[in-house]
Protein backbone atom coordinates (compact mmCIF):
# COMPACT_ATOMS: atom_id res chain seq x y z
CA UNK A 1 0.00 0.00 0.00
CA UNK A 2 2.81 2.40 0.90
CA UNK A 3 4.69 1.65 -2.33
CA UNK A 4 1.54 2.32 -4.35
CA UNK A 5 1.05 5.67 -2.61
CA UNK A 6 4.68 6.57 -3.29
CA UNK A 7 4.23 5.81 -6.99
CA UNK A 8 1.12 8.02 -7.13
CA UNK A 9 2.96 10.89 -5.40
CA UNK A 10 5.92 10.43 -7.76
CA UNK A 11 3.70 10.70 -10.85
CA UNK A 12 1.79 13.68 -9.40
CA UNK A 13 5.06 15.45 -8.65
CA UNK A 14 6.23 14.96 -12.24
CA UNK A 15 2.93 16.33 -13.60
CA UNK A 16 3.17 19.27 -11.20
CA UNK A 17 6.40 20.47 -12.85
CA UNK A 18 4.99 21.71 -16.18
CA UNK A 19 1.84 22.97 -14.42
CA UNK A 20 4.07 25.05 -12.20
CA UNK A 21 5.71 26.76 -15.19
CA UNK A 22 2.31 27.37 -16.79
CA UNK A 23 1.05 28.99 -13.58
CA UNK A 24 4.10 31.25 -13.27
CA UNK A 25 3.75 32.29 -16.93
CA UNK A 26 0.06 33.14 -16.46
CA UNK A 27 0.81 35.22 -13.37
CA UNK A 28 3.57 37.01 -15.25
CA UNK A 29 1.23 37.85 -18.13
CA UNK A 30 -1.34 39.26 -15.70
CA UNK A 31 1.11 41.91 -14.55
CA UNK A 32 2.56 42.54 -18.00
CA UNK A 33 5.85 40.68 -17.63
CA UNK A 34 7.41 39.45 -20.85
CA UNK A 35 8.75 35.91 -20.89
CA UNK A 36 12.30 37.28 -20.92
CA UNK A 37 11.72 39.38 -17.77
CA UNK A 38 9.97 36.47 -16.06
CA UNK A 39 12.95 34.20 -16.75
CA UNK A 40 15.32 36.93 -15.57
CA UNK A 41 13.36 37.28 -12.32
CA UNK A 42 13.59 33.57 -11.58
CA UNK A 43 16.95 32.92 -13.24
CA UNK A 44 19.09 32.55 -10.11
CA UNK A 45 16.62 30.22 -8.43
CA UNK A 46 15.99 28.28 -11.63
CA UNK A 47 19.70 27.62 -12.06
CA UNK A 48 20.69 26.90 -8.49
CA UNK A 49 17.56 26.01 -6.54
CA UNK A 50 15.03 24.49 -8.91
CA UNK A 51 17.63 22.35 -10.66
CA UNK A 52 18.11 20.52 -7.35
CA UNK A 53 14.37 20.18 -6.89
CA UNK A 54 14.09 18.57 -10.33
CA UNK A 55 16.85 16.10 -9.43
CA UNK A 56 14.92 15.16 -6.29
CA UNK A 57 11.64 14.91 -8.21
CA UNK A 58 12.86 12.88 -11.20
CA UNK A 59 16.24 11.31 -10.43
CA UNK A 60 16.15 10.12 -6.82
CA UNK A 61 12.85 8.18 -6.95
CA UNK A 62 14.08 6.32 -10.05
CA UNK A 63 17.47 5.59 -8.46
CA UNK A 64 15.78 4.24 -5.32
CA UNK A 65 13.51 1.97 -7.36
CA UNK A 66 16.39 0.57 -9.41
CA UNK A 67 18.72 0.04 -6.45
CA UNK A 68 19.93 -3.53 -6.06
CA UNK A 69 19.61 -5.35 -2.71
CA UNK A 70 22.78 -5.35 -0.62
CA UNK A 71 24.81 -8.54 -0.50
CA UNK A 72 24.84 -10.25 2.89
CA UNK A 73 28.29 -10.22 4.43
CA UNK A 74 28.61 -10.10 8.18
CA UNK A 75 32.23 -10.85 8.98
CA UNK A 76 33.64 -7.37 9.57
CA UNK A 77 34.45 -6.50 13.17
CA UNK A 78 32.81 -3.19 14.16
CA UNK A 79 33.84 -0.93 17.05
CA UNK A 80 31.22 1.52 18.30
CA UNK A 81 32.61 4.55 20.17
CA UNK A 82 30.23 6.54 22.37
CA UNK A 83 31.76 9.75 23.80
CA UNK A 84 29.75 11.07 26.73
CA UNK A 85 29.91 14.14 28.96
CA UNK A 86 27.11 14.59 31.50
CA UNK A 87 24.67 12.37 29.60
CA UNK A 88 23.03 10.57 32.54
CA UNK A 89 19.56 10.95 30.98
CA UNK A 90 20.39 9.27 27.67
CA UNK A 91 23.51 7.13 28.08
CA UNK A 92 21.60 3.97 29.08
CA UNK A 93 19.23 4.05 26.09
CA UNK A 94 22.18 4.72 23.77
CA UNK A 95 24.20 1.75 25.06
CA UNK A 96 21.16 -0.53 25.03
CA UNK A 97 20.34 0.36 21.42
CA UNK A 98 23.81 -0.82 20.38
CA UNK A 99 23.60 -3.95 22.53
CA UNK A 100 20.23 -4.79 20.95
CA UNK A 101 21.88 -4.99 17.52
CA UNK A 102 22.01 -8.71 16.70
CA UNK A 103 25.25 -8.24 14.78
CA UNK A 104 27.70 -10.56 16.61
CA UNK A 105 31.10 -9.05 15.73
CA UNK A 106 30.84 -5.78 17.63
CA UNK A 107 32.76 -3.94 20.31
CA UNK A 108 31.17 -1.13 22.33
CA UNK A 109 33.46 1.54 23.80
CA UNK A 110 32.00 4.21 26.09
CA UNK A 111 34.28 7.15 26.87
CA UNK A 112 33.20 9.11 29.93
CA UNK A 113 34.69 12.52 29.21
CA UNK A 114 34.98 13.94 32.72
CA UNK A 115 31.28 13.81 33.57
CA UNK A 116 30.19 15.39 36.85
CA UNK A 117 26.82 13.62 36.96
CA UNK A 118 25.94 9.90 37.05
CA UNK A 119 27.00 9.11 33.47
CA UNK A 120 29.88 6.86 34.54
CA UNK A 121 27.82 5.14 37.24
CA UNK A 122 25.00 4.34 34.81
CA UNK A 123 27.40 3.14 32.12
CA UNK A 124 29.10 0.90 34.70
CA UNK A 125 25.96 -1.26 34.84
CA UNK A 126 26.93 -2.55 31.39
CA UNK A 127 30.62 -3.05 32.21
CA UNK A 128 30.50 -6.79 31.49
CA UNK A 129 29.35 -6.15 27.91
CA UNK A 130 31.20 -2.94 27.02
CA UNK A 131 34.62 -1.34 27.30
CA UNK A 132 34.23 1.59 29.69
CA UNK A 133 36.90 4.29 29.66
CA UNK A 134 37.11 7.50 31.66
CA UNK A 135 39.24 10.60 31.32
CA UNK A 136 39.39 14.12 32.68
CA UNK A 137 37.18 16.64 30.92
CA UNK A 138 38.56 17.71 27.56
CA UNK A 139 37.69 20.90 25.77
CA UNK A 140 36.60 19.13 22.59
CA UNK A 141 34.78 15.96 21.60
CA UNK A 142 37.67 14.94 19.30
CA UNK A 143 39.88 14.08 22.30
CA UNK A 144 37.28 11.67 23.68
CA UNK A 145 36.85 10.06 20.24
CA UNK A 146 40.61 9.57 19.83
CA UNK A 147 40.79 8.09 23.35
CA UNK A 148 38.18 5.55 22.35
CA UNK A 149 39.90 4.93 19.01
CA UNK A 150 43.00 3.66 20.84
CA UNK A 151 40.93 0.87 22.37
CA UNK A 152 39.08 0.02 19.15
CA UNK A 153 39.86 -3.38 17.67
CA UNK A 154 37.35 -3.39 14.81
CA UNK A 155 37.86 -3.01 11.08
CA UNK A 156 35.12 -0.37 11.06
CA UNK A 157 34.57 2.46 13.56
CA UNK A 158 31.08 3.77 14.27
CA UNK A 159 30.78 6.95 16.32
CA UNK A 160 27.48 7.53 18.13
CA UNK A 161 26.57 10.53 20.29
CA UNK A 162 25.32 9.63 23.76
CA UNK A 163 21.94 11.29 23.11
CA UNK A 164 21.39 9.12 20.02
CA UNK A 165 19.98 5.60 19.64
CA UNK A 166 20.51 3.35 16.63
CA UNK A 167 18.13 0.88 14.96
CA UNK A 168 18.38 -2.84 15.83
CA UNK A 169 19.76 -3.65 12.35
CA UNK A 170 22.11 -0.66 12.04
CA UNK A 171 25.38 -2.60 12.34
CA UNK A 172 24.25 -5.33 9.95
CA UNK A 173 23.67 -2.75 7.23
CA UNK A 174 27.04 -1.17 7.98
CA UNK A 175 28.73 -4.55 7.46
CA UNK A 176 26.92 -5.03 4.16
CA UNK A 177 27.91 -1.62 2.81
CA UNK A 178 31.51 -1.85 3.96
CA UNK A 179 32.02 -5.20 2.28
CA UNK A 180 32.83 -2.89 -0.63
CA UNK A 181 36.57 -2.16 -0.06
CA UNK A 182 36.35 1.18 -1.90
CA UNK A 183 34.02 2.67 0.74
CA UNK A 184 36.03 4.52 3.39
CA UNK A 185 33.28 6.36 5.27
CA UNK A 186 29.51 6.68 5.42
CA UNK A 187 26.72 8.68 6.99
CA UNK A 188 23.89 7.12 8.95
CA UNK A 189 20.30 8.25 8.43
CA UNK A 190 19.32 10.54 11.29
CA UNK A 191 15.80 11.08 12.55
CA UNK A 192 14.45 13.24 15.39
CA UNK A 193 13.47 11.31 18.53
CA UNK A 194 11.67 14.14 20.37
CA UNK A 195 9.73 15.33 17.30
CA UNK A 196 6.36 15.66 19.03
CA UNK A 197 7.45 18.15 21.70
CA UNK A 198 6.43 21.39 19.94
CA UNK A 199 6.38 23.21 16.60
CA UNK A 200 10.15 23.70 16.59
CA UNK A 201 10.93 19.99 16.96
CA UNK A 202 8.32 19.14 14.31
CA UNK A 203 9.99 21.55 11.89
CA UNK A 204 13.37 20.00 12.65
CA UNK A 205 11.89 16.55 12.11
CA UNK A 206 10.75 17.67 8.65
CA UNK A 207 14.14 19.29 8.02
CA UNK A 208 16.01 16.10 8.92
CA UNK A 209 14.09 14.27 6.19
CA UNK A 210 13.79 16.75 3.30
CA UNK A 211 17.15 18.51 3.82
CA UNK A 212 19.43 15.95 5.45
CA UNK A 213 18.06 12.59 4.26
CA UNK A 214 16.99 13.53 0.73
CA UNK A 215 19.87 15.97 0.35
CA UNK A 216 22.46 13.39 1.37
CA UNK A 217 20.99 10.81 -1.00
CA UNK A 218 21.51 13.26 -3.85
CA UNK A 219 25.04 14.16 -2.71
CA UNK A 220 25.93 10.50 -2.29
CA UNK A 221 24.74 9.76 -5.83
CA UNK A 222 27.14 12.40 -7.24
CA UNK A 223 29.91 11.50 -4.74
CA UNK A 224 29.83 15.00 -3.23
CA UNK A 225 28.80 14.16 0.35
CA UNK A 226 31.01 16.43 2.48
CA UNK A 227 29.63 16.00 6.01
CA UNK A 228 29.27 12.77 7.97
CA UNK A 229 27.22 13.83 11.01
CA UNK A 230 28.92 13.53 14.37
CA UNK A 231 25.77 12.01 15.86
CA UNK A 232 26.24 8.82 13.85
CA UNK A 233 29.13 8.31 11.44
CA UNK A 234 30.99 5.29 10.09
CA UNK A 235 34.63 5.12 9.02
CA UNK A 236 37.16 2.47 8.03
CA UNK A 237 39.57 2.32 10.97
CA UNK A 238 42.76 1.84 8.95
CA UNK A 239 42.06 4.99 6.94
CA UNK A 240 41.03 6.98 10.01
CA UNK A 241 44.24 6.05 11.85
CA UNK A 242 46.38 6.83 8.79
CA UNK A 243 44.91 10.35 8.87
CA UNK A 244 45.81 10.79 12.53
CA UNK A 245 42.31 10.27 13.89
CA UNK A 246 40.12 13.22 14.75
CA UNK A 247 41.81 16.61 14.82
CA UNK A 248 40.98 18.78 17.87
CA UNK A 249 38.65 21.21 16.17
CA UNK A 250 35.08 22.30 16.69
CA UNK A 251 33.37 20.51 13.81
CA UNK A 252 35.59 17.44 13.82
CA UNK A 253 32.94 15.52 11.86
CA UNK A 254 33.18 17.90 8.87
CA UNK A 255 36.97 18.02 9.16
CA UNK A 256 37.45 14.24 9.12
CA UNK A 257 35.03 13.85 6.18
CA UNK A 258 37.06 16.28 4.09
CA UNK A 259 40.26 14.46 5.06
CA UNK A 260 38.66 11.17 3.99
CA UNK A 261 37.87 12.67 0.59
CA UNK A 262 41.52 13.52 0.10
CA UNK A 263 42.49 9.84 0.17
CA UNK A 264 40.10 9.44 -2.79
CA UNK A 265 37.89 6.94 -1.04
CA UNK A 266 34.19 6.54 -1.61
CA UNK A 267 31.97 8.27 0.96
CA UNK A 268 28.32 7.32 0.90
CA UNK A 269 24.96 7.81 2.57
CA UNK A 270 23.29 4.68 3.97
CA UNK A 271 19.52 5.31 3.97
CA UNK A 272 18.72 2.01 5.73
CA UNK A 273 20.89 2.75 8.79
CA UNK A 274 18.46 4.65 11.00
CA UNK A 275 19.36 6.49 14.17
CA UNK A 276 17.32 8.84 16.34
CA UNK A 277 18.76 11.89 18.06
CA UNK A 278 17.39 14.58 20.33
CA UNK A 279 17.11 18.09 18.91
CA UNK A 280 16.78 21.43 20.72
CA UNK A 281 13.29 22.07 22.07
CA UNK A 282 13.53 25.84 22.41
CA UNK A 283 14.66 28.53 20.00
CA UNK A 284 17.55 29.69 22.14
CA UNK A 285 19.17 26.23 22.20
CA UNK A 286 18.43 25.73 18.50
CA UNK A 287 20.11 29.02 17.60
CA UNK A 288 23.14 28.15 19.72
CA UNK A 289 23.45 24.76 18.01
CA UNK A 290 23.13 26.16 14.50
CA UNK A 291 25.60 28.97 15.16
CA UNK A 292 28.10 26.34 16.31
CA UNK A 293 27.44 24.24 13.20
CA UNK A 294 27.97 27.03 10.72
CA UNK A 295 30.89 28.70 12.43
CA UNK A 296 32.67 25.36 12.20
CA UNK A 297 31.49 24.93 8.59
CA UNK A 298 33.19 28.05 7.28
CA UNK A 299 36.25 27.36 9.43
CA UNK A 300 36.66 23.91 7.90
CA UNK A 301 36.11 25.19 4.35
CA UNK A 302 38.92 27.69 4.92
CA UNK A 303 41.14 25.03 6.48
CA UNK A 304 40.58 22.70 3.55
CA UNK A 305 40.63 25.36 0.83
CA UNK A 306 43.15 23.21 -1.07
CA UNK A 307 40.22 20.88 -1.86
CA UNK A 308 38.52 23.44 -4.11
CA UNK A 309 38.63 22.94 -7.89
CA UNK A 310 41.30 20.23 -7.64
CA UNK A 311 40.96 17.55 -10.29
CA UNK A 312 42.90 15.02 -8.23
CA UNK A 313 40.13 15.05 -5.61
CA UNK A 314 37.44 14.29 -8.17
CA UNK A 315 33.77 15.37 -7.67
CA UNK A 316 34.25 16.44 -4.00
CA UNK A 317 36.85 19.02 -5.08
CA UNK A 318 35.45 19.98 -8.48
CA UNK A 319 31.77 20.05 -7.49
CA UNK A 320 31.11 19.35 -3.82
CA UNK A 321 33.19 22.00 -2.03
CA UNK A 322 32.53 24.82 -4.56
CA UNK A 323 28.82 23.95 -4.52
CA UNK A 324 28.66 24.11 -0.71
CA UNK A 325 30.41 27.49 -0.70
CA UNK A 326 28.07 28.82 -3.38
CA UNK A 327 24.77 27.45 -2.05
CA UNK A 328 25.34 27.76 1.69
CA UNK A 329 27.24 31.05 1.78
CA UNK A 330 27.19 33.14 -1.40
CA UNK A 331 23.53 32.47 -2.19
CA UNK A 332 22.57 33.96 1.18
CA UNK A 333 23.44 37.30 -0.41
CA UNK A 334 22.89 36.68 -4.14
CA UNK A 335 19.34 35.35 -3.88
CA UNK A 336 17.72 38.22 -1.90
CA UNK A 337 19.68 40.94 -3.73
CA UNK A 338 18.57 39.53 -7.11
CA UNK A 339 14.92 39.32 -6.11
CA UNK A 340 14.75 42.69 -4.35
CA UNK A 341 16.28 44.41 -7.38
CA UNK A 342 13.45 43.22 -9.62
CA UNK A 343 10.76 43.89 -7.06
CA UNK A 344 11.93 47.41 -6.21
CA UNK A 345 12.16 48.37 -9.90
CA UNK A 346 8.76 46.87 -10.77
CA UNK A 347 5.53 48.83 -11.38
CA UNK A 348 3.60 46.06 -9.58
CA UNK A 349 5.81 45.02 -6.64
CA UNK A 350 2.94 43.32 -4.78
CA UNK A 351 2.03 41.08 -7.72
CA UNK A 352 5.69 40.39 -8.34
CA UNK A 353 5.97 39.25 -4.74
CA UNK A 354 3.10 36.83 -5.40
CA UNK A 355 5.05 35.29 -8.28
CA UNK A 356 8.14 34.89 -6.10
CA UNK A 357 6.05 33.36 -3.29
CA UNK A 358 4.34 30.97 -5.72
CA UNK A 359 7.74 29.99 -7.13
CA UNK A 360 9.34 29.14 -3.80
CA UNK A 361 6.18 27.58 -2.36
CA UNK A 362 6.01 25.18 -5.30
CA UNK A 363 9.68 24.27 -4.86
CA UNK A 364 9.11 23.54 -1.18
CA UNK A 365 6.00 21.50 -1.96
CA UNK A 366 7.75 19.46 -4.63
CA UNK A 367 10.69 18.79 -2.33
CA UNK A 368 8.32 17.51 0.36
CA UNK A 369 6.49 15.36 -2.19
CA UNK A 370 9.78 13.92 -3.43
CA UNK A 371 10.55 12.87 0.15
CA UNK A 372 7.14 11.17 0.41
CA UNK A 373 7.87 9.27 -2.80
CA UNK A 374 11.19 7.96 -1.44
CA UNK A 375 11.25 7.42 2.35
CA UNK A 376 10.65 3.91 3.61
CA UNK A 377 8.45 4.79 6.58
CA UNK A 378 5.46 7.17 6.10
CA UNK A 379 5.65 8.50 9.67
CA UNK A 380 9.03 10.05 8.86
CA UNK A 381 7.36 12.62 6.62
CA UNK A 382 4.07 13.06 8.45
CA UNK A 383 4.76 16.75 9.05
CA UNK A 384 5.16 17.51 5.34
CA UNK A 385 2.12 19.83 5.52
CA UNK A 386 4.26 22.27 7.52
CA UNK A 387 6.19 23.19 4.38
CA UNK A 388 4.64 26.73 4.29
CA UNK A 389 5.89 27.34 7.86
CA UNK A 390 9.26 25.94 6.81
CA UNK A 391 9.40 28.26 3.81
CA UNK A 392 8.13 31.54 5.24
CA UNK A 393 9.29 31.28 8.85
CA UNK A 394 11.92 28.62 9.60
CA UNK A 395 14.18 29.07 6.59
CA UNK A 396 14.35 32.92 6.70
CA UNK A 397 15.32 32.80 10.38
CA UNK A 398 17.83 30.07 9.65
CA UNK A 399 19.32 32.12 6.78
CA UNK A 400 19.92 35.06 9.12
CA UNK A 401 21.54 32.77 11.69
CA UNK A 402 23.84 31.29 9.06
CA UNK A 403 24.82 34.75 7.82
CA UNK A 404 25.52 35.87 11.40
CA UNK A 405 27.58 32.71 12.02
CA UNK A 406 29.75 33.15 8.93
CA UNK A 407 30.44 36.83 9.61
CA UNK A 408 31.14 36.19 13.30
CA UNK A 409 33.61 33.41 12.52
CA UNK A 410 35.44 35.51 9.95
CA UNK A 411 35.76 38.34 12.47
CA UNK A 412 36.81 36.18 15.43
CA UNK A 413 37.32 32.42 15.66
CA UNK A 414 35.19 30.58 18.18
CA UNK A 415 37.04 28.48 20.74
CA UNK A 416 34.25 26.91 22.79
CA UNK A 417 32.59 23.59 22.06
Amino acid sequence: MHQRLQDIVFIFNIVLTPLFFVLITILGNLIGLTLEKLIALCLVSLLFDYSRVLAKVFLLPIVERLKKPLAIKESLHISVIIPAHNEEKTIASCIESVLENKYPWKQIIVVDDGSTDNTYKIASRYRSRITLLTRSKSSMKAYALNYGLRAATGDIVVTVDADTVIAWDFLSFVAKYFSDPFIVAASGNLRVSNYSSNLLTKLQSLEYVIAFDIGRRLQSFFNTLLIIPGAVGVMRKSILESLGGFDPFIGEDFDVTLKMHKVKGKIIFMPETYAWTEVPENWRSWMKQRIRWHRSQIRMLIRHSNLFFRRQFGPPGLIGAPDMFLMDILMLIIRPVWLFYFILTSHNPLLLWLIVIAFYATMELQTSLSAISIVEYPQDIKYWYLFPVMLFFYRPIYALIRLYSYISELIKKSEEW
